[in-house]
């Protein structure tokens, strides 16, 4: 078997093993192949581009990882304290992630990062890598470590260099830049962090411990949790893990992006804000798809127009903001008062470099009030009292004592907003009358993102139940209400779990039928009430709500039950307060 037909027949064994998992030889027979394989190139003094040693693995290609590959939350110096269990500090490497898999000590597969579940395959490159051993000495049948490739190279952007260099198909040009793997974790292992990091040391890998990892370029800081068993309690979210943060310095970040329309908001005090959409530019990790244009004054300053290529900054990793016009587009609509006016549907005056609602008295913002109260319970607060204490807003509520101005009730209504303040944050964030975002949007968001301060990450997670229109509706809120929501004595950070806060046990009820209202916002008033809304009928149920359907599933389901059927039409009074 000459030298061709012999890489040809291993190539094959490969195929079914990796990407078909139907292996056709034994472990030793395939050993033998290889290993004569290896012996033939040695003894030619050359092999080809392609050759099985060079890294043994399926198709280049996509390949799954082993174990899913989180990103690190990232803290910044001055704004969060790091945990005092995150006992390990170390080099945040600012090279490109590489994932190796070894089985019965051999190097299997070199993977790429890719989206963190899949990657590609280099495992033809991982021969000219400095530090990834081919053989390990170890008892385990599989090992996965995790690691950053970092170049030696002098190059002005590391990251980008060695990105560039994994993505090459010549190992021989790969070959001269000077790729290093520096280790930062053994994958799958129940041991404590420094001694599996010990180990893969003793096994040949560079690993992070090591002081001189420190003299690679680096982004930041890594803290982490030395305990195995600490970090499998704490776990993950659906994108980082909770054992382990990097700690970054404060930037700020430039990206070009187009200008695709602008969304104008009246605030609380009539100001008219614009807020551009923008095409979706990654800026520090986030993707940003929304971008404050300031005021009117800054978009004439610029000649703004629609489909104008537009620089952008995310200054201090919070609110991405416009800075200037890189190029102006030949056929794009420049944006006017008239645009603001169109799109509130209200006349406009100009404040300066601002515009402002004309008819200051068609600023409604009694309905936020009035949902606020409503929604975070604040008992005593009817219209009439709103009235004596002169409150507009809900910021009013907690500013210089307004409950004086009622005399003898003053008290009463000064003991409930003192309450508001231990509400939990679902209950917080479900009557800051965000459009969509009530009691169970609430949850679902929380669930993912428990503090208000991180809400605009909403445009980056994956929250089952919460839509792109209710993304975007929160986004825009946000431009005009962030800074007004971070000034209240409120709880603006789930410290407890949400099932807490409803009581124990809730009441469970069902809706069917048509109402004057939809079922999702009669369900946030139930459950504001301390009713779990259930979507199907069980024998627990509390309560069947029909609109008068005798002819749905649920309803024939609540009578074989004996479940309490209510009319919605007769005793919607009662339903909506709760009292049935």
């Amino acid at each position: 078997m000459n030298y061709k037909e012999l890489k040809q027949l291993i190539q094959k064994h490969n195929h079914a093993y990796y990407d078909l998992s139907a292996p056709t030889l034994s472990d030793a027979e395939y050993d033998q192949l290889y290993d004569k394989l290896e012996t033939m190139e040695s003894a030619q003094g050359w092999r080809d581009y392609d050759s099985p040693t060079l890294g043994v693995g399926g198709a280049a290609g996509k390949i799954t990882h082993p174990y899913k590959l989180y990103s690190l939350r990232k803290i910044y110096e001055g704004e969060e304290e790091v945990e005092s269990w995150m006992d390990v500090i170390l080099p945040k490497i600012d090279g490109s992630n590489l994932t190796l898999v070894y089985r019965r000590g051999k190097l299997k597969l070199a993977i790429t990062r890719g989206n963190g579940e899949q990657g590609e395959d280099v495992t033809h490159l991982a021969e000219w890598i400095k530090n990834v051993p081919h053989r390990i000495d170890t008892e385990f049948d599989e090992i996965v470590v995790n690691g950053e490739c970092v170049t030696d190279n002098e190059v002005e952007n590391f990251r980008n260099y060695v990105s560039g260099a994994l993505g090459l198909k010549s190992a021989y040009e790969f070959k001269d830049r000077n790729i290093n793997f520096i280790a930062h974790d053994w994958l799958g292992i129940d041991m404590d962090y420094t001694p599996r990091m010990r180990v893969l040391t003793a096994m040949g890998f560079f690993t992070v411990l090591e002081e001189r990892a420190w003299n690679y370029p680096k982004d930041g800081i890594v803290y982490r949790c030395n305990s195995y068993e600490k970090s499998q309690q704490l776990g993950y979210t659906s994108k980082y893990p909770r054992f382990a943060v990097a700690l970054k310095k404060r930037m700020t970040e430039v990206a070009i992006t187009t200008l695709q329309d602008v969304l104008w908001v009246v605030g609380r005090t009539g100001t008219v804000n614009p807020t551009g959409v923008i095409d979706p530019v990654v800026i520090d990790d986030a993707t940003i798809s929304r971008v404050t244009l300031h005021n009117i004054g800054i978009i004439e300053e610029h000649n703004l127009g629609l489909g104008d290529l537009i620089q952008i900054e995310r200054a201090g990793g919070v609110i991405p903001k416009f800075i200037g016009v890189m190029q102006h587009s030949q056929h794009g609509i420049k944006i006017t008062k008239n645009h603001a006016e169109e799109t509130i549907g209200q006349q406009t005056k100009r404040d300066g470099p601002r515009l402002l609602v004309a008819d200051r008295n068609n600023i409604n913002t009694s309905k936020v009030l009035e949902h606020f109260i409503k929604t975070i319970d604040i008992k005593g607060l009817g219209p009439a009292s709103v009235k004596r204490m002169g409150l507009t807003h809900p910021v009013d509520i907690f500013d210089d004592q307004p409950w004086a101005k009622l005399g003898a009730n003053g008290a009463k209504v000064e003991a409930e907003i003192e309450r508001t303040k231990t509400k939990p944050y679902d209950i917080v964030l479900a009557s800051l009358g965000i459009p969509g975002v009530g009691r169970r949007a609430s949850k679902l968001i929380i669930s993912k993102i428990p503090a208000f301060r991180n809400l605009r990450d909403i445009e980056t997670t994956e929250i089952k139940g919460i839509g792109p229109s209710t993304v975007d509706s929160v986004l825009s809120w946000l431009d005009e209400n962030e800074e007004w929501v971070l000034t209240l004595p409120l709880q603006l950070e789930q410290n407890v779990t949400v099932e807490e806060t409803v009581g124990a046990p809730a009441r469970k009820v069902c809706i069917t039928g048509k109402l004057d209202m939809t079922r999702g916002d009669l369900a946030d008033r139930l459950e504001n009430k301390g009713f779990k809304v259930t979507s199907t009928v069980t024998k627990d149920c509390y309560a069947l709500i029909t609109g008068g359907d005798t002819t749905s599933s649920k309803y024939k389901r609540a009578v074989t039950l004996g479940v309490t059927i209510i009319d919605y039409w007769s005793s919607q009074k009662e339903v909506l307060s709760g009292d049935f």
